[in-house]
């Protein structure tokens, strides 16, 4: 991949109305785990016009979107605008967006419904996520599939019924980018693993943390919580395939910064077969 020649696109609006921006100054601090919490995103915007300005903090413009990279521009970011912050610096005018990915429905999601004997847990899952109704079904995988031996209701916060089945199947569940992944820990994503090298971006060398492996390399979209990452280090002791279990993206188009970093661990992995 090109790393050169960085660009972006942010998208701000609401189900029905937009705006998109890619030659303003802005600034971005992405932080995604695989905790079910939401992913928070702090996103900064400098000078935009009043209009725009005022649709934010009125709340009109609740969504953001944001894509990055160099060749060509992917996906880094989506979710709500839980609060602006507006603030001036010289003849500058800084809005400042805290946002959170799938903030609203893990916040608000709730059931009530009855589950007819027999019905699986991939069928139960499903209908759980008809409760968040602006998060998509993403990467799914459950172990077995469990028919319930008698009728059932289900009451109560999405998120906690979701903590329950996910701890039942050994998984973790999040939601990334918009949707609702379950994995299992000894389970990554579909696709190819995500090079790290000295030619492909990595920045110093890899270290070890209590919580695995971290590297720190320039921003790339492609990175995944759930996906694989090869190393390939000057070190070769850390050379292997680690799963994605944190990622830190930030970036500046009028500075320095523009990385990413990852935290990642080792272990005999299976790529995700869906099951719902």
């Amino acid at each position: 991949m090109k790393q050169f020649g960085r660009q972006y696109r942010l998208e701000l609006g609401s189900s029905h109305d937009g705006i998109a921006i890619d030659t303003l100054r802005i600034a971005f601090d992405i932080r995604k785990t695989s905790d079910s919490t939401p992913n928070p995103a702090k996103i900064t915007v400098w000078n935009l016009n009043r209009d725009h300005l005022s649709l934010l903090t009125s709340r009109q413009y609740n969504r953001v979107r944001l894509l990055a990279g160099y060749a060509e521009l992917r996906l880094l970011f989506v979710g709500d605008i839980i609060k602006p912050y507006v603030r001036r610096d010289g003849t500058d005018y800084i809005i400042e967006l805290e946002c959170g990915d799938g903030d609203h429905d893990y916040r608000n999601a709730h059931v009530c419904l009855s589950l007819a004997a027999g019905a699986t847990d991939a069928q139960v899952l499903r209908a759980l996520s008809t409760s968040m109704p602006s998060t998509r079904l993403g990467p799914i995988q459950m172990q077995g599939q469990r028919g319930l031996t008698r009728g059932k209701v289900l009451s109560g916060n999405t998120r906690t019924l979701l903590d329950a089945m996910a701890k039942n199947h050994g998984a973790d569940w999040s939601i990334q980018d918009g949707a609702l992944m379950v994995l299992p820990t000894d389970t990554v994503l579909a696709g190819d693993a995500v090079l790290l090298s000295q030619s492909s971006g990595m920045i110093g060398s890899p270290e070890v943390t209590d919580d695995g492996l971290k590297i720190t390399a320039l921003l790339n979209p492609a990175l995944r919580i759930g996906g694989l990452v090869r190393v390939d280090s000057i070190i070769p002791i850390y050379n292997g395939d680690y799963k994605i279990t944190s990622l830190h993206d930030m970036g500046d188009v009028m500075a320095e910064a523009w990385f990413s970093t990852v935290t990642c661990v080792g272990g005999d992995f299976q790529k995700v077969r869906p099951s719902v």
